[in-house]
């Protein structure tokens, strides 16, 4: 059985976004989230999941800030500038602070992490995804959001890949036995695009505001996606029952 993990990010950002995603929890469409826990409407989805049943979900850690980056794809540091801060020891400790301070939080709400993930992406960046690391090990959060391929960010300039560095990422997650699916592909609508499981299939679904959110909870909803999953063999599984089943536990 091909397992797949379709993930919802953003929840808590916006009361459309919360209803989006628990539409597909409801209809079975979407198996795990990713909640930001200083997203205005975080709270507000703590409602929501305890009327799904649902205790364990994802840290979606936001570095935004420190990292200058703003919506619509707004970043204050030039990419030679961003990459050299990346090597500061203050600048890391910061985002490491930030981090923690949000993982803290997520646990105070009664929640247990499956995973922890970026807000955009921002652990493609090797520091980052090493501290991640090691709070996922401080913390006892089994699983990790890890792609092999690289990350690809649709309104910002790239963040840097090659097969040296995703190795190493690996060998981060192997030596610590924290579990990550074997490929991820970010939007619903390219599922045909998995060749490898288990899988994680990154998701925006929402019920209104933006338009192409809107549209990925369309294709999550449409009897085309659900006869795909039929027609690749495919189990919808949460991080949490993925890592737990590795793990032994």
């Amino acid at each position: 059985m091909n397992e797949l993990v379709v993930n919802a990010d953003d929840l808590g950002l916006s009361r459309e976004i919360n209803k989006g995603i628990f539409l597909g929890l409801g209809r079975g469409v979407v198996s795990d989230a990713s909640l930001l826990v200083d997203a205005p409407l975080a709270e507000e989805a703590l409602g929501g999941l305890e009327k799904a049943g649902m205790s364990s979900l994802g840290i979606h850690v936001n570095l935004d800030p420190l990292f200058g980056w703003d919506l619509p794809g707004v970043e204050r540091y030039s990419r030679p500038e961003l990459m050299s801060k990346l090597e500061e020891g203050a600048f890391l400790a910061r985002c490491a602070g930030a981090a923690r301070a949000q993982i803290e939080k997520f646990f105070s709400w009664g929640l247990t992490p499956s995973h922890l993930d970026t807000h955009h992406h921002v652990h493609g960046f090797l520091p980052i995804f090493s501290l991640l690391v090691d709070l996922a090990r401080e913390y006892g959060i089994p699983a990790l959001r890890f792609s092999p391929a690289g990350y690809s960010l649709t309104s910002r300039k790239p963040v840097p890949h090659d097969e040296q560095t995703s190795a190493r990422m690996k060998g981060l997650l192997d030596r610590e036995g924290i579990f990550c699916c074997e490929e991820m592909v970010e939007g619903v609508d390219k599922l045909f695009r998995i060749g490898s499981f288990p899988a994680e299939l990154v998701a925006h679904p929402s019920l209104g505001g933006d338009a192409w959110r809107g549209r990925e909870m369309e294709t999550l909803l449409s009897e085309e996606f659900l006869r795909e999953i039929t027609e690749k063999g495919i189990r919808i599984a949460s991080f949490s029952e993925l890592a737990g089943r590795a793990q032994g536990t």
